[in-house]
């Protein structure tokens, strides 16, 4: 593990931030986290960034800074790798921000979950097992818009790249001799699609708490109702909820018929929203409500569990946990439990399957389907079993007894 950085520099000033960027333009890699306020608006707005090479760490202040360009150059640049915990909401305001993805990137968050240290698992507890160091959390929910930041915040937030590199290093070492980096590249590819931050307003109805409990004509009000909701936010850059509530976009989708008379008849719905926007809100509730039913909405059908399901799946979700045990790792990290009950499912007896053509499943995947997807197909067909080892009394997997055998 290589020499720790023992000092940051705060950078302030565009010519500060010149002078950083040239200094960070020379690494390969860089360690990158933010600090960021969003309570108060749509769009998340950076307090600090933090960025670290081997040599020198610099945190950024962009509220004294009108002009973050150089530091966008680094971001977006092709031959430096970006290191992140937790990537997805840094990256997102960074795209928000530059309209491009900072790649190439690696997420700790996700490699560490390749290897052994859980899902999800916090920065705090991966740098005390990586490094054996316990960083303060005390600074975690503070007022990172107030200026001045205090020493404490400082040091706080520094720490966050400062042990993101030896972190970044242990855990790239054990992916290649592990032979798991082309896992790695599986699993961040979704950061790496733009689609995946793209906002699409028609799709945000399915993010409405209580929407499953709609009727299919009445989801194609919600669409509408949400997506005005969304447009609207963002014009505003306030949080959608602050614009409107769920509650009173699931009662407006109940409606069979709506007029102005009766908005301020729905809880949640004041008078200042429907005076001001009382025309957009019935506008958007009738274009639900005309919307041919071909284009309805549709809440995907839950797994049938006909007879059997269960056993099949308990069987399954053995072998599931045999091979995470092989290869280290979290059970659910390699199929998680609703996915394996979608393939038990769909193999109950009643019905012709197609083997070489199942269902969209993730554990069908790639890496997955190597190391438990076929295997997982072959116990539903019959082709692999589980019994006990006569020496250790656990479960093993093993081929079938032929009549022969018996």
């Amino acid at each position: 593990m290589g020499k720790l950085l023992k000092t940051f520099t705060y950078i302030d000033t565009a010519a500060e931030l010149a002078a950083a960027c040239e200094v960070l333009s020379r690494a390969a890699v860089l360690c990158v986290d933010t600090e960021f306020h969003r309570e108060s608006t749509y769009y998340a707005e950076f307090a600090l960034i933090q960025v670290a090479s081997r040599e020198a760490c610099y945190l950024i202040d962009p509220i004294g800074l009108e002009d973050l360009q150089p530091l966008w150059k680094l971001m977006l640049d092709p031959d430096i790798l970006k290191v992140f915990h937790a990537a997805r909401q840094d990256v997102e305001i960074i795209v928000n921000k530059t309209g491009k993805l900072p790649l190439p990137l690696f997420d700790t968050q996700v490699a560490a979950a390749l290897l052994g240290y859980g899902q999800q698992v916090g920065f705090g507890n991966l740098v005390q097992k990586v490094v054996g160091k316990t960083l303060p959390k005390g600074e975690s929910f503070t007022n990172w818009m107030k200026r001045p930041l205090t020493d404490d915040q400082l040091t706080y937030a520094a720490d966050d790249v400062i042990y993101l590199m030896p972190v970044y290093q242990h855990l790239s070492e054990r992916l290649q001799a592990e032979k798991r980096a082309e896992w790695l590249a599986e699993e961040q590819s979704v950061l790496c699609e733009p689609d995946t931050y793209a906002n699409q307003p028609d799709q945000q109805f399915w993010r409405v708490k209580g929407f499953n409990k709609l009727k299919p004509r009445q989801l194609a009000v919600l669409r509408e109702l949400a997506a005005w909701r969304e447009i609207q936010a963002q014009k505003r850059d306030i949080p959608r909820r602050r614009l409107l509530q769920d509650e009173p976009l699931l009662s407006l989708a109940r409606k069979s018929e709506l007029r102005e008379e009766q908005l301020e008849q729905i809880r949640g719905l004041n008078s200042g929203i429907s005076k001001r926007f009382g025309a957009e809100i019935i506008a958007a509730w009738q274009r639900g409500h005309d919307c041919d039913k071909e284009y309805w909405p549709r809440i995907p059908p839950q797994p049938n569990h006909s007879e059997g399901t269960e056993m099949r799946m308990e069987l399954l979700m053995t072998l599931v946990r045999l091979r995470a045990e092989e290869v280290e790792i979290a059970s659910n990290i390699l199929a998680s439990r609703s996915d394996v009950a979608a393939l038990a499912s769909w193999a109950n007896h009643g019905s012709k399957k197609d083997w070489a053509n199942p269902p969209e499943n993730p554990c069908l995947h790639g890496w997955r389907r190597k190391l438990v997807g076929e295997d997982l197909l072959s116990m539903l067909q019959g082709n692999l079993c589980l019994r006990l080892d006569p020496v250790t009394r656990m479960p093993i997997v093993d081929k079938p007894a032929s009549a022969s055998d018996l």
